[in-house]
């Protein structure tokens, strides 16, 4: 649960550096990829690492994303009005299972655990939705 939280909580906080540690790898890939995209169709050259570099230090590129994140997500919507419960647990994969009360179905959050510490699986939780946000 910790690693979920702290995705939320630390969105919340615009702790965008904190946000990036404690995401997977493949949401880390898929947002750069994302994003090199966009700054592409925008004329703006970039490479992974240097987009990756700056996500890690919370910099201009993840103020950018992060911040556009928040301006179609709340994340006090799964920290105070979603009940959260343990869902699956597996060795090297687990998941959270959060009901918003106006909602029929729960989200189902994908965890795993990478190099000994969970790390949350924005992307392979919502990734049938587009995480672009520019």
């Amino acid at each position: 649960l910790s690693a979920t939280e702290s995705f939320f909580v630390q969105l919340k906080n615009k702790n965008y550096s904190a946000v990036w540690s404690v995401l997977s790898a493949k949401s880390r890939v898929k947002i750069i990829s994302d994003v090199r995209k966009e700054n592409k169709k925008a004329g703006v050259e970039t490479n992974d690492q240097a987009l990756a570099s700056d996500f890690s230090a919370g910099g201009a590129m993840a103020k950018a994303y992060w911040d556009g994140f928040l301006f179609v997500f709340n994340p006090d919507i799964a920290l105070k009005e979603c009940k959260w419960e343990i869902g699956k647990i597996k060795s090297d994969e687990a998941e959270v299972i959060l009901q918003y009360k106006k909602s029929e179905k729960p989200a189902i959050l994908k965890l795993y655990r990478e190099k000994n510490a969970w790390k949350f699986g924005l992307d392979e939780s919502f990734g049938a939705r587009s995480l672009t946000l520019f």
